[in-house]
């Protein structure tokens, strides 16, 4: 360790939190602040519940405090982690939550913020798991028993200063992201209108109509004596709400005669899920340009084809992640708790709105324009979250404190 800085346990630092039972005043309103309220993209809370105290759980026992850090002890390593600011002073908060209150002097509560979520800490952290792989989880005690490293409160402040900068332009970065996601959408409804109105009479045929629908490979299948491939698939977290993350992509064994009947087709496959969660159904809407050679995808994604003739897959992917479709496919679909699904009927029912051809190219082109520059964005934003990891391993070793 650098002169003057010092291995110290959180407990050391940390105050004791005051609880509360809100059912006792029924009609009293409140934020409830969950795992579920938490961004952990970038450890803020962005979905509190406002309930009263006839509607609060169990878990909601927590009073918390401005500059709190709430840290989930369920899955540590999602990041489920916030500061708490002004606006939810004497809140409450779930007792999912390891709530740290730090002590006045001897430690910056952003210093130790930064610290609790850097990659280094979470990594140490998996040896106190307890819960299995399906559910890991850490006590409370345990999480306060860890050893921080602790340098002077002036060289803390500098570090909270140095990290405040990198994370500033980390967002810099998701909004500007965001704005060029909402060029898209806003191009989209100022040539076609909104599909929910059909202000122009658009044509409608049914989904099915203009395109080739069709499920995907089936995972453990038996064959036998057959021949067999292993290739590349896409599986249902590799679609995501309006584009694909490619980041893992796994192999099947699949039928030789089965390739081509599922092969993937760059630059007219739109992607769909099925659902499962709530959150999965009808997902996608992500057009396929050929970015791994040879892919199939599983049976809980559905491939449209579209027929060119109708339409492009860039209209077609928007159409189906606009307001207008999730509200179909959420009306559409088999739901039980927490979980809802559509079959391939129900897609095929999808009411397409067919605006001429040179809109759709017009309106593909922008889209395929807007994409060359979210990719270089990526670029970006990946150089940009490298540069924050290596600027965390460094403050916290004691190499750059100034």
């Amino acid at each position: 360790m650098p002169e003057g800085w010092e291995w110290r346990r959180i407990r050391d630092f940390v105050k004791k939190v005051d609880s509360i039972d809100p059912t006792r005043s029924s009609t009293k309103r409140f934020c409830y602040i969950d795992i579920d309220s938490i961004d952990n993209s970038n450890q803020t809370i962005q979905n509190p519940k406002l309930i009263t105290g006839k509607e609060a759980p169990s878990r909601a026992r927590q009073i918390i405090k401005k500059d709190d850090i709430l840290f989930s002890t369920v899955r540590p390593y999602l990041k489920n982690i916030a500061l708490i600011d002004e606006i939810y002073d004497s809140q409450v908060a779930s007792t999912g939550f390891c709530v740290i209150r730090v002590t006045e002097g001897g430690v910056d509560n952003k210093y130790l913020f930064y610290y609790l979520k850097s990659d280094a800490f979470l990594s140490e952290l998996k040896r106190y798991y307890r819960g299995g792989a399906n559910y890991p989880a850490i006590s409370d005690s345990e999480l306060l028993r860890q050893q921080f490293p602790l340098p002077p409160l002036e060289t803390q402040r500098k570090i909270v200063a140095i990290l405040e900068k990198a994370e500033a332009t980390q967002r810099l970065r998701a909004e500007a992201d965001a704005l060029m996601q909402s060029l898209s959408e806003s191009a989209f409804i100022n040539l076609f209108g909104n599909p929910l109105e059909n202000p122009s009479g658009w044509k409608v045929k049914r989904l099915e109509d203009v395109s080739e629908i069709v499920s995907g490979v089936t995972k453990g299948r038996k064959f036998k004596d057959q021949a067999t491939i292993w290739v590349s698939y896409l599986r249902v977290a590799n679609v995501q709400d309006g584009y694909l993350d490619l980041a893992e992509i796994k192999e099947i064994e699949v039928l030789e005669s089965d390739v081509d009947k599922y092969a993937l087709t760059p630059g007219g496959d739109v992607l769909l899920t099925e659902g499962g969660d709530r959150d999965k159904l009808g997902r996608g809407g992500a057009v396929w340009n050929g970015e791994v050679p040879l892919c199939l995808h599983q049976n809980h994604i559905f491939r449209v084809r579209v027929n060119p003739e109708f339409l492009t897959p860039e209209y077609l992917s928007m159409l189906t992640g606009s307001t207008y479709g999730k509200t179909y496919f959420l009306k559409s679909a088999k739901q039980t708790t927490g979980i809802a699904s559509i079959n391939s009927t129900q897609l095929k029912n999808f009411p397409t709105f067919l605006p001429p051809l040179e809109l759709q190219y017009e309106f593909s082109e922008f889209v395929k324009r807007v994409e060359v520059v979210k990719r270089k964005q990526g670029s970006s934003k990946q150089r940009i979250t490298m540069l924050f990891e290596s600027l965390t391993n460094n403050v916290f070793s004691g190499e750059m404190t100034a």
